[in-house]
């Protein structure tokens, strides 16, 4: 469940939204102004994420490699078709 508070309501009723994350394991998103600032969350969740970190990552760069290549080669491709300069490679 997920509860969303003003930044002043937040600093007012601190103690009720500590109870609620304990208690209900409610995720307490604080806002400013009408934006989302920060989120509140139990402990153990938190703790879910924080352990991820690389593991997560891992595949976010697969492929990495074909796409650098890829643009090395139109780099050269281009530095060759260009005219007003002499490019030896």
């Amino acid at each position: 469940m997920e509860t969303i508070f003003s930044l002043t309501e937040a600093k007012s009723k601190f103690s009720d939204i500590i109870n609620r994350i304990i208690y209900r394991r409610e995720k307490i998103t604080i806002t400013k102004k009408g934006k989302e600032v920060a989120v509140i969350l139990p402990i153990a969740e938190f703790r879910k994420f924080e352990k991820k970190g690389l593991i997560e990552a891992k595949g976010v760069l697969a492929g990495i490699d074909d796409t650098v290549e890829e643009m090395v080669v139109q780099i050269y491709a281009a530095r060759e078709s260009e005219e007003s300069r002499e490019v030896k490679l």
